[in-house]
């Protein structure tokens, strides 16, 4: 199973899961389920697209 952890990377720039589904435009189920770890799988748009909202790098939230 993978492991994220973007929760600490929202901490730390302010965004809520509220802020982030209305960034992304993606579901609140599927913001939930990356939030508190509940996935599967991962699409790398959705990798790319997370690393530059939180301008971070891809270790930083794959563990």
């Amino acid at each position: 199973m993978l492991k994220l952890s973007i929760s600490n990377e929202m901490r730390k720039k302010n965004i809520s899961r509220y802020k982030l589904q209305q960034i992304t435009n993606w579901n609140y189920k599927r913001i939930n389920a990356l939030y508190f770890n509940r996935i599967k799988y991962i699409s790398l748009e959705e990798l790319d697209t997370l690393i530059n909202i939180f301008q971070c790098k891809i270790q930083d939230i794959i563990n």
